[in-house]
This record gives C-alpha cells, sequence and structure tokens, in this order.
C-alpha cells in the first residue's frame, strides 16, 4: 500500500473530511487535497503536523513511514 493510500485511511478511520483535516492544518481544502495525493514531495513539516492531527500510533506511523520509503524507491527507479 502507498503512502497516499495509507493517510486517505487514517483520514477516514477518524471519519474526517478533506475540509475537516483541511481546517485542523489551517490550509485550504485544495491545499490539503494536493498534500494527500503528493506527500512525497511536500514540505515534512507538515506531513508531521498531518500525522498529528490524524492522531496516528506508533504503529500506524511506522506504517507510513514504511510506505513512504516504498514510495520513494519506487520514485527513484522511475526517475533514473
Amino acid at each position: 500500500m502507498n503512502s497516499t493510500s495509507l493517510i486517505k485511511g487514517f483520514r477516514g478511520k477518524k471519519l474526517y473530511s478533506q475540509e475537516k483535516v483541511a481546517e485542523l492544518l489551517g490550509i485550504s481544502r485544495q491545499s490539503y487535497n494536493a498534500l494527500e495525493n503528493d506527500l512525497l514531495h511536500n514540505d515534512f513539516t507538515l506531513v508531521f503536523k498531518l500525522l498529528h492531527v490524524l492522531d496516528l500510533s506508533a504503529i500506524d506511523i511506522d506504517e507510513f513511514f514504511n510506505a513512504l520509503k516504498q514510495d520513494y524507491m519506487s520514485y527513484q527507479i522511475k526517475s533514473e
């Protein structure tokens, strides 16, 4: 599973809309949509804030970073 799918799933478990998470992050829904759909190319300060807003467990955070690592590895292979 990729990092985008995981974040969407975590958001869904909280029953949060994109609008709600954007409000909690202090950004527009459009900005949140861009963040959620391209986590690899975003400011990690905002990504960490997102993980905090979603109140993820240590296990969920590990799962997210493993998925993000896989996304990065896939990106590296495609870029070469």
